[in-house]
């Protein structure tokens, strides 16, 4: 079998994660998930992966996907806003995704059960009660990664 035309195979795939603050004065959960719904349709039709993390007011996201996608959601991302002091933290290339679970999804991490959210502070400076989001891009990762296992874990718990 012969490979498909060139314009007719997926573009270089990239991650891509930022930081930033909400510049809303309350972000209600009503709020927040209709986001994340909006996004995840968005998301779903431009092959885009990924996770928002909000920690206080605080969001770390990894997205990924198809280079182009990615890069003309972020300049969005950029214009929208909702964010500020928006800071990118890693872009990079690759190979397999990570966050391949959802097109979408929100984790708060003031709202996890308690014993998940002593396990990210036993792992990740507090304060005033929220795990700060990293400014290095390895521990954001590792703390995106501990998100994605935390929310398939609670998902996949059965129900009492």
């Amino acid at each position: 079998m012969s490979d498909p035309p060139n314009d007719a195979r997926p573009g270089p795939q990239c991650r891509l994660i930022y930081k930033s603050v909400t510049s809303w004065d309350l972000l209600s959960n009503e709020v927040l998930l209709e986001m994340a719904n909006t996004s995840a349709e968005n998301n779903a039709s431009r092959d885009i992966t990924g996770l928002l993390i909000l920690s206080g007011e605080r969001f770390l996201q990894v997205l990924e996907g198809p280079a182009e996608a990615v890069n003309e959601l972020y300049l969005r991302i950029a214009r929208d806003k909702r964010h500020g002091s928006l800071r990118l933290l890693s872009y990079e290339p690759i190979a397999r995704r990570a966050f391949d679970d959802w097109a979408m999804h929100v984790v708060d991490l003031d709202d996890l059960p308690l014993p998940q959210r002593e396990m990210l502070a036993a792992k990740f400076p507090v304060e005033d009660g929220s795990v700060l989001i990293p400014d290095d891009p390895r521990p954001a990762l590792a703390l995106l990664l501990d998100a994605k296992r935390i929310t398939l874990s609670e998902t996949e718990r059965p129900e009492s």
